[in-house]
């Protein structure tokens, strides 16, 4: 389970199948390792980055210091989708 939370405010849950996210603007979302789309975008020159999730578009926002933590978040979830059955 990695859990993360951001200075935001934004908390983001990944048990190794669903990201869940829970930034208080509304109820939580929650992500399906199988069936989700991740980019990755550079925000700021401190090395912020902006992570988006599926469809509809959930946006977190990293500060640069955050950095480690994005990285540990998409490698976990890149993992996940590596290992997750084809097909079916």
């Amino acid at each position: 389970m990695l859990e993360l939370r951001l200075r935001s405010g934004t908390r983001v849950a990944f048990d190794g199948r669903v990201v869940e996210i829970f930034d208080g603007r509304g109820p939580s979302r929650r992500y399906h390792v199988e069936h989700v789309s991740v980019a990755a975008v550079d925000a700021a020159a401190d090395g912020g980055r902006i992570v988006a999730f599926g469809e509809p578009v959930t946006a977190i926002e990293f500060a640069g210091d955050e950095a480690p933590a994005c990285a540990r978040l998409l490698a976990a979830i890149a993992d996940a989708q590596a290992a997750a059955p084809r097909g079916g």
